[in-house]
């Protein structure tokens, strides 16, 4: 079904927020047919004035418009996603627009799914998620010589105000106006790529390389994160690094920190088939977190770096414990909520603790790690559902052993 917005109310979208078709309020709207993405509306002028002020008819006549549709998934709250069906977006100036051909699903996309936030960020209102994606551009607007119609592209989700002082300096990741895809970071939140169809900024499509597919180009995203933390660590060639969590960004941590020469990798998490993975791909030695003499013993030299990307409580009180003194903690897991920090060993042992958010620059160096095959990121996805199938996809990507979900479209 496509609806327009004077029939919102009437199908309970009164909250959603999406491209709205070019009708004056004073119309009514009844949907006549919906084919092939092409929604045909029936609008009828209401008695009153028109815009010019003349008054209407009394005898009503109806004009008939066709709209372009498309799918999207909503989030409305905990475990709370539901499909609607909307105008596809219109492309302004410096925007291309893309069908979206993969996207996968986040451990953020699964903090909003499972508790309606993800730490700080609280949606004020029903919004589409999705951040980690890669498809094809079809209305290549004023780009049509550097992006042309049919070009496979991946995108870098991030929307930057680039005037405030954080933009200037280049850490445009702190921008305080940033509007990133699928996140309520911002107010209001910003629909995300849980669509079929996505207006993007030219500036924001990263072509891609013939052979690389759509899935795997999904991970660039989770993969700049991953480069952008272990830049954080200030060089990581020759040095014991300890990476707590397994998951997705765990994962991609270990591939990078390898790829860019660490000494000596331990990986700890409580799912042994999470290590296994590590193992097989990156790690020296995986630890089981819930066994404190197999942690004893792998931090027994210490770590020069740790790389925390849990967000679990232990994990990163072990992560303080487990330093080595002089060394760094870069912190990229998000937490529950407030948690007590040793103070006093930061002090003695003169740690240097740095925070990781999102990236910045690093995009284009992800794409380049891909591209030569530098990086084996498609072992790490698990499992792959069509788009209709997203409630499936979401709690999938919630069951222990599963570390990355793509949805296909």
């Amino acid at each position: 079904m496509c609806v327009t917005p004077i029939c919102w109310a009437n199908c309970r979208f009164s909250l959603l927020s999406v491209s709205r078709p070019n009708l004056r309020p004073s119309f009514t709207a009844g949907l006549l047919s919906n084919e092939n993405g092409a929604c045909t509306v029936r609008t009828t002028p209401a008695a009153g004035k028109s815009r010019r002020g003349q008054p209407f008819p009394l005898t009503r006549r109806t004009v008939a418009a066709t709209i372009r549709c498309m799918r999207a998934f909503y989030l409305h709250g905990a475990r709370d996603l539901r499909t609607a069906e909307i105008e596809r977006p219109q492309v302004a100036a410096d925007e291309v627009l893309v069908q979206i051909r993969a996207t996968g699903i986040c451990g953020s996309d699964l903090h909003y799914y499972v508790h309606g936030r993800n730490g700080d960020f609280v949606p004020e209102r029903p919004f589409v998620l999705g951040h980690e994606s890669a498809g094809e551009v079809v209305d290549a607007g004023a780009f049509a010589d550097v992006l042309p119609t049919g070009s496979r592209v991946a995108i870098d989700p991030s929307h930057p105000c680039r005037r405030c002082a954080h933009c200037r300096q280049g850490r445009y990741n702190l921008c305080p106006q940033m509007r990133y895809f699928g996140s309520a970071a911002c107010s209001p939140p910003q629909d995300g790529s849980f669509r079929e169809y996505v207006q993007v900024h030219a500036h924001n499509c990263h072509l891609l390389p013939e052979p690389m597919d759509y899935r795997q180009a999904a991970l660039l995203e989770p993969l700049s994160i991953a480069v952008h933390g272990v830049g954080q660590a200030g060089g990581i060639a020759g040095k014991r690094v300890l990476v707590t969590g397994a998951g997705p960004i765990g994962q991609l941590i270990g591939l990078v920190a390898r790829h860019y020469g660490a000494a000596h990798l331990v990986v700890s998490d409580i799912r042994q088939s999470a290590l296994d993975l590590a193992a097989s791909l990156w790690a020296d030695q995986p630890v089981r977190a819930d066994d404190s003499a197999a942690v004893a013993r792998a931090a027994s030299e210490g770590f020069d770096v740790v790389m925390e990307a849990s967000g679990a409580p232990a994990a990163l009180q072990a992560a303080y414990a487990h330093c080595k003194a002089g060394g760094t903690i870069v912190q990229l897991g998000v937490q529950g909520g407030p948690i007590e920090l040793p103070v006093n060993l930061v002090m003695q042992k003169e740690l240097t603790v740095r925070g990781s958010f999102r990236f910045a620059h690093v995009f284009p160096q992800a794409l380049d790690l891909l591209a030569r095959q530098q990086l084996d990121v498609a072992s790490l996805i698990s499992r792959c559902v069509a788009f209709p199938d997203l409630v499936t996809g979401f709690d999938a990507a919630l069951q222990p052993q599963t570390i990355k979900v793509v949805v296909d479209y």
